[in-house]
């Protein structure tokens, strides 16, 4: 949990420093791609410890409540900064990149839950012919052995 915040806080002041260098929101892109991803990463672990019955902490709980606080807040203080010293439409075009990040990367974690299944797929059926081939060759030679 403390290393997605620390991921965080750090892309967040690469960004804020561009942003107050006045530098477009496009140089920072990987910035904000990693405060995204690094918030992401931390409601997902959220999402699981919340839904798993083994896993119960209530130090761990407030932590991440915490985490997720202070992130909320760093966006909120970037979003105004954007306001404030950015260009027109700052703001909101920040507001897309992000969704159009997270949709990415939703869309890039499906994929790859999609080329993994595959991957099962094509080995189990690659271990049952060969296992099948073994079963028929070993018929042959109890076959040959006994009979032949």
């Amino acid at each position: 949990m403390l290393v997605e915040l620390a991921a965080f806080t750090a892309a967040a002041k690469t960004v804020t420093s561009a942003i107050q260098a006045g530098k477009e929101l496009t140089t920072v892109a990987s910035g904000i791609g990693k405060m995204a991803e690094s918030k992401d990463q931390l409601h997902t672990r959220l999402h699981k410890k919340k839904n798993n019955p083994f896993i119960s902490s209530v130090e761990s709980d407030f932590e991440e409540f915490m985490a997720l606080e202070e992130i909320k807040q760093k966006e909120e203080d970037l979003l105004k900064m954007m306001v404030y010293t950015g260009r027109i439409g700052l703001k909101d075009d920040f507001i897309k990149f992000q969704a159009e990040a997270r949709r990415q990367r939703k869309e890039a974690i499906k994929e790859a839950e999609r080329q993994r299944e595959a991957r099962v797929e094509f080995i189990t059926t690659a271990v049952l012919i060969l296992m099948s081939i073994g079963s028929i060759a070993g018929l042959f030679v109890w076959l040959y052995l006994n009979y032949g």
